[in-house]
């Protein structure tokens, strides 16, 4: 160790003082990165093919006329803006006085073992690749099973179409989905935006259901995580109105197109995966052709902003109390308890009115002592002798 702890002995007292050495804050592990203030943001990839023929039909099926197959990729992005009250689970009024126990369960916990558990991220992705899948191949399978319950590790790489980190939309058994499509308008990015907002605000509502919360004022016999809250109300006049309510992940969403590529199939003529930008390899004889079909394709970088937010909920609530509007006292103890507050504010007003004058008082003996004037501050009265 290149800086160790040294001791020296001071002949003088007979101590022995410690000197520590100055140490790297990053010395024994990695300084940690820096906090980033930026939006919290998770990245759905979805890839969309279709099939277009050189006259400018669609016909997915027939490749003798020649076709041209035109693959988008987007990435839908959601970023965490903020945190909205959601809709109210439960409400209570206490009366003056009165204590209640509320005991506030998940439905969630109790009814999924612990390996089929999933955070509310997770839970909303599931969902939203469950019902991409639905859409596009209406196979509700996937959908049914995350409505249940069940794990979803057996189907991530075959069909289930969900990645951790970086999730992906459908069933396809690569790292993006793929759709097909019978025109290449539907490759817009507008209508891909929206179709995927669709998709969220549907998914975020099947995990609202999923992940309900229950709070009641009793204790069910069966529940297993059971959270205890003991509510008071020490107010001698007013009720306390008591308002729990979810609390909801409001997100932006926005649809950014990343890539776009296309291939011709012309007879036994095919043509590599390419990009615009290399229109100039394919055939002069299609050139054109492929051209028209390519401009009414989206441009890599076209950002599609929606201005819908998302609201997604979470497993945490919010207990908002609010006061009642008139008192539950009878109008001679309203009024005593009037009388009575009354008298403490007077008496915090003489409290104040004597701070100020000691305040005074003690201005005056400094402006004395700095006139030169000794004397007393306060003369004794003089005593009146009776004969």
């Amino acid at each position: 160790m290149a800086n160790s702890t040294t001791q020296t002995l001071d002949p003088t007292d007979g101590t022995t003082p410690v000197t520590f050495p100055t140490r790297d804050a990053c010395c024994q592990t990695p300084c940690d990165p820096a906090w980033l203030t930026g939006p919290t943001c998770t990245t759905f990839t979805e890839t969309k093919t279709s099939v277009v023929d050189l006259a400018g039909k669609p016909e997915a099926a027939d490749f003798g006329r020649g076709s041209v197959v035109v693959s988008v990729t987007y990435t839908h992005r959601i970023c965490l803006v903020g945190k909205q009250h959601g809709g109210l689970a439960y409400t209570v009024t206490l009366l003056p006085g009165e204590k209640m126990t509320l005991y506030q369960s998940d439905r969630y916990r109790r009814t999924t073992s612990d390996t089929e558990r999933y955070s509310v991220q997770t839970t909303f992705a599931q969902f939203v690749s469950a019902l991409f899948q639905q859409q596009n191949s209406s196979d509700s399978s996937a959908l049914a099973q995350v409505l249940n319950s069940q794990t979803q590790s057996s189907s991530a790489s075959g069909g289930g179409g969900i990645n951790l980190g970086i999730f992906s939309l459908g069933g396809g058994g690569g790292s993006d989905s793929s759709s097909s499509s019978s025109s290449a308008v539907d490759l817009s990015s507008q209508a891909s935006a929206s179709q995927f907002l669709s998709l969220a605000q549907q998914a975020a509502q099947y995990t609202d259901l999923q992940r309900s919360i229950t709070v009641s004022s009793y204790e069910d016999a069966e529940t297993v995580s059971t959270t205890q809250r003991v509510l008071v109300n020490n107010n001698l006049c007013y009720a306390v109105n008591y308002f729990v309510r979810k609390v909801l992940d409001v997100y932006d969403s926005t649809t950014t197109v990343t890539a776009v590529t296309f291939q011709v199939r012309v007879g036994n003529y095919v043509s590599a995966v390419l990009t615009p930008a290399q229109i100039e390899q394919v055939e002069v004889a299609y050139q054109a052709a492929v051209e028209a079909i390519l401009k009414g394709l989206p441009r890599v970088g076209e950002v599609v902003q929606k201005p819908t937010a998302l609201a997604v909920p979470t497993d945490g609530v919010v207990y908002d109390p609010e006061l009642a509007h008139c008192c539950a006292q009878d109008p001679e103890l309203d009024q005593a308890t009037m009388i009575k507050l009354e008298r403490e504010q007077a008496e915090a007003q003489r409290v104040g009115l004597q701070v100020q004058l000691m305040a005074l008082e003690v201005q005056r003996r400094q402006a004395l002592l700095a006139a030169g004037t000794l004397a007393a501050f306060e003369t004794t009265p003089a005593t009146t002798v009776v004969a």
